[in-house]
């Protein structure tokens, strides 16, 4: 969809909660979003909505089985676990040196089109970045990450809210069995020969004497290099675009880089990637005048919520330096399931914005007014994003063309 706010709103004034189907809600204004992510009578159940979606046997299926293992999926106590000793391990990396390598990723990425004097940013630039980071922080050679990037991609799909078709299935499906066996090796072979990776840390990581098994981490591995990937991937491309549509807010940011922080926070709250987050009710909850059973799902529209006018003065205009508010943006969730890799999000959000700004200070983007959505509810991001700049031969030639 070229743009869903204008119908996010219309839901968003029509009541709080929308009967989606039978046992399914969906929620779209800040207070209720924000509410129900953090309420502890709201968990997680994503077979139930599977077997919903698809039937019964489905969840059998080995990419249903492997997501369900994830973390972020996970209610308390396992969750509370998981999350202690995943946290533990990922606390180890400190902001500096996240940045220093979010940093020489950007910059070699950079180096390698920097003289083509066109690039397609999402498949070239944005893509291939966080996987770079990911495949440094767990000790992988890049090229042995890239060929996960398409698996990936085909794993990502089953969290898409309208159901995915046979053939799409089975892609997830042969993803998922390629991550079991290839982390499963890899845990094996760092059991024997630790290092200082995250793999290493997740393997020594413990609360007394509780311990993460291997398919534990084989399964939160898959899910850093979905959630660290994937998300942050098509935010890198969402957050360019929108810089480029407003291009006030672009030079403003060009002549005052300190603002990239600000400049962040106001790209994930306008134009955020993940745009539908679930919940199932553990008991009934009443919310306004509407009872929500045990059992039934909420989806909560992130994106909506990042625009309610209740919350965000002009929500529909971009705005960095907007003012600080005590309600944050949404993009990350909240409650206990807050994104565990914000911080490492934001950072390389910031660092490739940076880097292509200062290294190209000419960039241009093609197509900026009707760009090429991908067919996707839950998350939201380009197909491709075509660039072009002057390189130093068209600087001192002014008769080269410049390829579009």
């Amino acid at each position: 969809m070229r743009t869903p706010y204008p119908f996010y709103a219309e839901l968003r004034n029509a009541a709080p909660l929308h009967r989606l189907m039978p046992g399914a809600w969906l929620t779209t204004r800040y207070e209720d979003a924000d509410r129900i992510l953090r309420d502890p009578r709201f968990g997680k159940d994503f077979l139930a909505g599977v077997a919903r979606r698809y039937g019964a046997g489905a969840v059998k299926e080995p990419a249903f089985q492997m997501v369900n293992r994830f973390m972020l999926l996970m209610n308390p106590p396992e969750h509370t676990r998981l999350r202690a000793l995943v946290g533990k391990a990922f606390s180890v990396k400190q902001a500096p040196e996240l940045r220093r390598l979010a940093q020489r990723e950007t910059d070699r990425l950079i180096d390698e089109f920097i003289d083509h004097g066109c690039a397609d940013l999402v498949r070239m630039f944005a893509y291939p970045l966080p996987v770079r980071i990911i495949c440094a922080l767990l000790d992988i050679p890049p090229e042995d990450g890239l060929p996960y990037l398409e698996d990936a991609q085909a794993l990502v799909k089953v969290f898409e809210l309208s159901p995915i078709g046979p053939s799409d299935i089975d892609a997830a499906n042969r993803a998922a069995q390629a991550f079991e066996r290839h982390f499963r090796n890899i845990c094996d072979e760092r059991r024997k020969n630790p290092g200082h990776d995250l793999i290493s840390l997740l393997l020594q990581a413990e609360e007394g004497e509780d311990r993460l098994s291997r398919d534990e981490i084989v399964a939160n591995v898959a899910l850093l290099f979905l959630a660290g990937h994937e998300t942050t991937a098509n935010m890198i491309g969402n957050a360019l675009l929108t810089l480029f549509r407003h291009p006030e807010q672009l030079a403003l940011l060009r002549t005052n880089l300190s603002l990239l922080p600000r400049a962040v926070n106001e790209c994930l709250r306008y134009e955020t990637s993940v745009h539908i987050a679930a919940r199932v009710a553990m008991q009934d909850v009443t919310i306004g005048t509407v009872t929500i059973k045990r059992g039934e799902t909420v989806y909560i529209n992130l994106a909506a919520a990042n625009r309610d006018p209740a919350v965000f003065e002009q929500p529909e205009r971009f705005l960095i330096e907007r003012p600080e508010q005590t309600q944050k943006p949404l993009s990350f969730g909240g409650g206990m399931h807050y994104c565990l890799g914000a911080r490492l999000a934001r950072i390389e959000l910031e660092t490739a914005l940076a880097g292509l700004l200062r290294r190209l200070p000419e960039l241009q983007l093609e197509g900026v007014d009707d760009p090429p959505w991908k067919p996707t509810i839950t998350i939201r991001g380009l197909d491709r994003l075509p660039a072009y700049w002057q390189t130093e031969r068209s600087r001192a030639d002014p008769r080269s063309e410049q390829p579009h």
